[in-house]
């Protein structure tokens, strides 16, 4: 063995040892693996309302895996336990609007571990990952300052639209949760090729094979830490934040750099506040942006019109000729009736709902209520 090996030799030992070991975590047991085993899966396990098929060994070993999967990483998962209750009320809000199961919470876990930053080699992006073109059938604004995909409201109002709508397809949530991930297309076509009406029993994609068990594994996990040793008693966790949105008309256009000194928070913290922002000035439009709540009033006074660059010159009026067809086509009103939702609205006036809720200015801060004037904006 020559010096050099010599002296390797013993730090990659070192190395390998301490990766055999898993990281301790926040409220983490030392061996998470060795819990497992002792513990076990619950004898029952009901997901949107139905029994899991534990009956079936190669059910139960595949939601073994998953959930092995997540107790062996244990940064991630504290992480993402600490976050729940900081973002899952309102998801549940949401999703109870809809009339959708609690448990469809756990998907925005499996995407991005509660993320609005989370971004995939593939290109899907925010809390519920959307990829591009479906953020955009969904009504979710892509521009060089925006990206409503990172949206927690808007995205998750677009998400329960998505998982309604596939819901509606499959009649089942684990194949509606498959298609969410392959897309309806390919569970349609595996369903018709192999004879096969359950997710459990159907051969899919590698991802999508292991996507419903890792949602069901997150939900365990999520629900009972203390049952696989994980210690959350002592955690620190993360709260949700005192925050309210206001309404920015921008004149021209505005840096967001400008728009958190009006609210007295560094950019960074906007932006963090604000994820769907990108970075790019926002052009001349209507914005609603959340800051903290006891700079409500700041923000008031420093964003006021007398504040920001002159607007535009105007626009020369139109003939009449132009102003009535103008009218024809112009953004409708409706009354909010008992059981709406925005998604059903959207759906049932042909419009995108991040249309409808930017035309409306909806937010966490605005429910529906009976009654309510919505504007039903043009499409284009």
């Amino acid at each position: 063995m020559n010096s050099l090996a010599r002296f390797f030799t013993p730090l990659i030992l070192a190395a390998l040892l301490s990766c055999g070991a898993p990281a301790k975590a926040e409220g983490w047991p030392v061996d998470p693996v060795g819990r497992l085993v002792a513990v076990g899966l619950p004898e029952k396990i009901l997901f949107c309302g139905k029994e899991i098929p534990l009956g079936y060994e190669d059910v139960r070993e595949r939601l073994e895996f998953e959930l092995l999967v997540i107790l062996g990483n244990p940064v991630q998962t504290s992480l993402w336990l600490k976050r729940m209750p900081r973002y899952f009320p309102d998801i549940e809000r949401a999703l109870k609007q809809e009339g959708l199961p609690d448990d469809l919470k756990y998907v925005a876990v499996a995407e991005s571990n509660l993320r609005a930053d989370a971004l995939s080699k593939a290109g899907a992006s925010g809390p519920w990952q959307f990829m591009k073109a479906t953020g955009s059938e969904k009504g979710l604004k892509q521009t060089r300052c925006m990206d409503e995909r990172r949206d927690w409201d808007k995205a998750t109002c677009a998400a329960t639209d998505f998982l309604e709508d596939l819901y509606g397809t499959f009649g089942d949530w684990p194949l509606a949760l498959a298609a969410y991930n392959a897309g309806p297309g390919r569970v349609m076509d595996a369903r018709r090729e192999q004879g096969e009406s359950s997710y459990f029993a159907l051969k899919l994609p590698a991802e999508t094979e292991r996507y419903v068990f890792r949602i069901i594994a997150a939900k365990l996990v999520g629900e009972n830490p203390e049952r696989f040793g994980i210690d959350m008693s002592q955690a620190k966790l993360y709260a949700e934040l005192d925050t309210d949105e206001v309404e920015l008309s921008v004149r021209k256009s505005i840096s967001p750099k400008t728009v958190a000194s009006y609210a007295g928070i560094s950019y960074r913290y906007l932006l963090i506040l604000n994820p769907w922002m990108t970075g790019g000035d926002l052009p001349e439009g209507r914005y609603f942006i959340t800051i903290p709540a006891a700079n409500k009033e700041l923000f008031a006074k420093a964003s006021a019109p007398s504040k920001q660059p002159p607007p535009p010159p105007a626009v020369k009026p139109a003939a009449p000729d132009q102003a009535v067809a103008s009218a024809q086509t112009g953004a409708g009103t409706y009354d909010v009736q008992p059981g709406d939702s925005l998604s059903l609205i959207a759906r049932k006036h042909s419009v995108k709902l991040g249309d409808l809720m930017s035309a409306n200015g909806l937010g966490k801060t605005s429910p529906l209520k009976p009654g309510q004037k919505l504007i039903i904006p043009v499409q284009n």
